[in-house]
């Protein structure tokens, strides 16, 4: 693939960095346009402005410090690359994690229904993680394991983060295309009617089944943790656990369906 789509003298347009940001403004506009729909208004555009400003400020740190700390051996002598996230290198976990925590926070304090909101949230969250997914091709990383499939990619620019030479599962195209799979099906489950935030709870659930699985074919290693998983893996049991405990919480409420 291509990590720098082209480069003018010194300045450099990195694919990731280009792709992370439509993958921002892809979530954003979405989740704009629906809250817009919402009868009365969930929340203010400014304000709306603000949550996802500092969120996606919130998603960065997070998914960059997750992927530090697993591949603590690559910054120990280049302590400086921490900061170059445009090159790739985030983990989605970290910044779902920071930024969800911020985001409670947030529609906390302003007194914003944050199960209703959740429910325009999710579908944006798949919809963007969808087109992150195709920097990370485009940059190499978060690559597969060597296959003979014949849809197997092989990498061979020298500026990738994946092992070139070698045809290699597209875990990137495999994740992409299920995001958006799960996007859609969120996104016409939102449509009918269900009570406040059984979309993010499906979201959770959708997700960390994909995600488990896929990390069979990652080549990546970011180590073993319990059970002999990956730590996404580990991660993804613990929202499966989340997301069904989530869904029987609404189930338990009383009836508040106003999608």
């Amino acid at each position: 693939m291509r990590p720098i789509l082209f480069q003018f003298f010194s300045i450099k347009l990195y694919s990731y960095g280009l792709l992370a940001a439509l993958a921002f403004l892809a979530a954003f506009f979405y989740i704009s346009r629906n809250v817009k729909k919402s009868k009365p208004a969930l929340i203010e555009q400014d304000a709306l402005q603000n949550l996802f400003f500092y969120c996606a400020i919130a998603a960065i740190v997070g998914a960059r410090a997750f992927y530090v700390l697993t591949n603590l051996d690559a910054f120990l002598f280049a302590p400086l690359d921490v900061f170059k996230i445009w090159e790739g290198g985030l983990v989605y976990y970290g910044g779902l994690v920071c930024a969800v925590a911020f985001a409670v926070f947030y529609l906390k304090k302003y007194k914003i229904p944050a199960l209703k909101f959740s429910d325009i949230i999710a579908p944006a969250l798949a919809l963007g993680h969808s087109i992150g997914r195709l920097g990370c091709l485009f940059a190499g990383c978060c690559y597969g394991k060597p296959s003979n499939v014949f849809w197997g990619i092989t990498f061979t620019n020298s500026d990738t983060l994946a092992i070139k030479g070698v045809s290699l599962h597209p875990t990137q195209l495999y994740e992409a295309f299920f995001n958006f799979l799960i996007f859609a099906v969120l996104h016409l489950y939102n449509k009918k009617t269900h009570k406040n935030g059984k979309t993010a709870g499906f979201y959770l659930i959708l997700y960390s089944c994909m995600r488990f699985i896929i990390e069979f074919f990652r080549g990546d290693e970011r180590g073993r943790f319990f059970l002999g998983l990956s730590p996404s893996q580990n991660i993804s049991i613990i929202l499966f656990a989340a997301g069904l405990s989530f869904l029987f919480f609404i189930r338990r409420q009383k009836n508040d369906a106003a999608n």
